[in-house]
C-alpha cells in the first residue's frame, strides 16, 4: 500500500524539489565539481542479444606457457567473474606494469578449495597490448569453483564463481556510482562479507572529471585530467580497480556489469555529448571510453569496434526463480528533450511527448518486449540505469529530463511489453545517489539503490517532499550503500544497506529498512 499523500505540495516545495533532482539530472557529480584518475529449466530461456558464445582475448591453448618473468606483480588490478549460464561463467583479469611484452601466457586454474588442493581444470590464453593485457575466458563448471591466474612467475588473488543454475533462493547484490574522490568503498567491504551469488552493477563504475585536491568531502583524488582516449580511460579503470574493498566485491561472485554515462561522460545521449562542441571528436572517444570498460569488465560480449553497436543488452536465468535481463539505457537513446532545462515546474515542451523519441532504441526494445513474453519465471528482474517510476508532477513538468519521465512515449512501451510479466516484474535501478521504493502501478515495483560512494545529488531535507511523490514507496537520500536482494520461489526482499558515514574507511554499515514483495502483488511491503 502506498502511504498517505500530502493533499498539494507548495510551489516553492515544489521548486526546491525541481531544482535538486535537476541538479541531479544535469551535474551528475562532476559539474557541482569536477573530478578524479589512475595508478599503477522448464520455461522458454529469454531470446539473447547477438553476442559472441565465448569472448576469450585469445583462444585457450594447450602449450606450456613461454613468458618470461615478469619484475613485478602484473595481478594488481584483482580478478572477477562474470555474465555466467548453466554451464560457464567468464574469468577476468588485467595484466599491469612497466614494460610489459605484446603478448603474455596466462594460465588460468579452477579448484574445488580455496588451496587449490582439488584442481578441477586449467588452460592457457594470451593477453595482449591491443586490448590492454585484459584477459576473458569462458570455463566451463558445473557448481561452485575457486579460480586464480598465473602470469611471468606470479599468481593473481582467488577469485568465487558459480555457474547460474536453478535453485531454491538467490542472493543478489545491487550496486552503482562510486566515485573515487567523494567517498570510501566500505559499501563494498560489506557486500563482499555478505558474499551474494551474483552482483548486478548498474552504471557509473568510473568517474570522468578530472583530478580535484583532497578536502571538504573529496576524500581522494584523482591523479590527472579528465579522459577523452584510450590510455587515459585505461588509467581511471586502474585507479578505481586498485582500491582493496572494490577488489574483494569483484573476486566475491559473478557480476552482472552495465554501463551508465559517467563510463564516458556526464548526461551523453547516444552519440551526443555533453558539450556541443566536442561532437566532432565524440564518436572516438565513446568508442575509446567502451573499449576501456570492456577491458575492466567480465562480460560476455565482443569487443568494442568501430562502425558497430556494442551489444551491452543480455539475459540471463536462474532456473525457474529469476529471469534478469539487463538493459543499455546510454548507447541508443535520443538527445534529453527541451534542452534538458535545469529547473522547470512549467509542463514540459512538445518535443518531450515525441513517440518518436526512444531510450533504447528499436532494436532493443524489440529485444526486450520478446524477451519478456518468452519468460515464465517466478521473477523477472529488469536491471537497468535510471529511474523508470513516473515522478511527473501534477501538472505534466518533467523534474529530471535524464530520466525515463523524459522519454514517457518510450517509457509507456516498455511496460506494455511487460504486461506479460506484470506483478513478477521487480525493476533494479541506479543513477541517482539515493534509495528509494518506487511503484510502478498494476506492473511491479522499482527498487533505486543509493551510490557506493557519489555524493548525494538531491538535498537531504527534500527526503519528505520525494516521499511524497504519488508513486514514491519511500525513499532516503542521506546515506551511501547498496540493496541486498533475496529471492524465493515466494518473496522477493530487498534490504537496504548504508554506510553511517562514507568519508570514513571504518565506517558501520547497517539496514535502513527492507522490503517484501510476496509473488502474484506488485506493491512491496515495509
Amino acid at each position: 500500500m502506498a502511504p498517505h499523500r500530502d493533499p498539494e505540495l507548495s510551489r516553492r516545495a515544489l521548486l526546491a524539489l525541481g531544482a535538486g533532482l535537476l541538479a541531479a539530472a544535469c551535474s551528475g557529480d562532476d559539474e557541482a565539481a569536477p573530478d578524479d584518475t589512475a595508478p599503477a529449466g522448464s520455461s522458454p530461456r529469454p531470446s539473447s542479444p547477438p553476442t559472441s558464445p565465448a569472448p576469450a582475448t585469445a583462444a585457450p591453448t594447450t602449450a606450456a606457457p613461454t613468458t618470461a618473468p615478469l619484475p613485478a606483480d602484473p595481478f594488481r588490478l584483482g580478478v572477477a567473474s562474470g555474465d555466467p549460464d548453466a554451464t560457464s561463467v567468464v574469468l577476468w583479469t588485467r595484466l599491469v606494469g612497466t614494460e610489459l611484452p605484446d603478448t603474455i601466457d596466462v594460465t588460468w586454474e579452477l579448484a574445488a578449495d580455496d588451496n587449490f588442493a582439488e584442481p578441477l581444470a586449467t588452460g592457457t590464453v594470451t593477453a595482449s597490448a591491443a586490448h590492454g593485457h585484459s584477459v576473458h575466458v569462458v570455463v566451463e563448471l558445473d557448481g561452485p569453483v575457486a579460480y586464480r591466474f598465473h602470469a611471468g612467475g606470479h599468481t593473481s588473488r582467488v577469485g568465487h564463481a558459480a555457474p547460474a543454475t536453478a535453485r531454491s533462493s538467490l542472493k543478489l547484490a545491487a550496486a552503482s556510482c562510486q566515485h573515487w574522490e567523494t567517498g570510501f568503498y566500505t559499501a563494498h567491504r560489506d557486500l563482499a562479507a555478505w558474499r551474494p551469488d551474483a552482483v548486478v552493477f548498474l552504471g557509473d563504475f568510473i568517474y570522468e572529471g578530472a583530478a580535484q585536491p583532497v578536502g571538504d568531502d573529496r576524500v581522494r583524488a584523482h591523479d590527472g585530467p579528465e579522459p577523452t582516449d584510450l590510455t587515459g580511460y585505461r588509467a581511471r579503470y586502474a585507479l578505481y580497480l586498485s582500491d582493496p574493498d572494490l577488489q574483494a566485491a569483484r573476486a566475491a561472485c559473478p557480476w552482472f556489469p552495465i554501463w551508465d554515462d559517467h563510463e564516458v561522460e556526464n548526461n551523453y545521449a547516444g552519440l551526443v555529448p555533453q558539450d556541443p562542441a566536442e561532437a566532432d571528436a565524440f564518436p572516438a572517444r565513446r568508442l575509446a571510453a567502451y573499449q576501456a570498460w570492456w577491458e575492466h569488465m567480465p562480460v560476455r560480449i565482443e569487443r568494442p569496434e568501430a562502425g558497430r553497436p556494442t551489444v551491452v543488452h543480455r539475459a540471463a536465468r536462474y532456473g525457474d526463480l529469476v529471469d534478469l535481463v539487463l538493459l543499455d539505457g546510454r548507447q541508443h537513446r535520443s538527445d534529453q528533450a527541451c534542452g534538458d532545462v535545469t529547473l522547470s515546474t512549467d509542463p514540459p515542451c512538445p518535443e518531450a511527448l515525441d513517440p518518436a523519441r526512444t531510450m533504447l532504441g528499436p532494436e532493443q526494445e524489440q529485444w526486450v518486449a520478446d524477451t519478456l513474453a518468452a519468460s515464465g519465471a517466478t521473477w523477472v528482474a529488469l536491471a537497468q540505469q535510471t529511474v523508470l517510476t513516473d515522478l511527473r508532477l501534477p501538472n505534466g513538468a518533467i523534474l529530471n529530463f535524464d530520466q525515463w519521465d523524459g522519454y514517457a512515449p518510450a517509457r509507456e512501451r516498455l511496460l506494455a511489453a511487460a504486461a506479460p510479466v506484470a506483478r513478477r516484474l521487480v525493476v533494479l535501478t541506479g543513477d541517482i545517489h539515493l534509495a528509494g521504493v518506487g511503484h510502478l502501478p498494476g506492473i511491479g515495483t522499482e527498487f533505486v539503490t543509493t551510490s557506493v560512494s557519489s555524493r548525494g545529488l538531491v538535498p537531504a531535507e527534500l527526503e519528505p517532499l520525494v516521499a511524497s511523490l504519488e508513486h514514491i514507496v519511500a525513499a532516503e537520500l542521506r546515506h551511501r550503500g547498496y540493496v541486498r536482494h533475496t529471492v524465493t520461489p515466494s518473496s522477493w526482499t530487498a534490504e537496504y544497506r548504508i554506510v553511517a558515514d562514507v568519508h570514513d574507511p571504518d565506517s558501520a554499515v547497517s539496514t535502513w529498512r527492507t522490503f517484501t514483495l510476496q509473488a502474484g502483488a506488485s506493491d512491496a511491503v515495509a
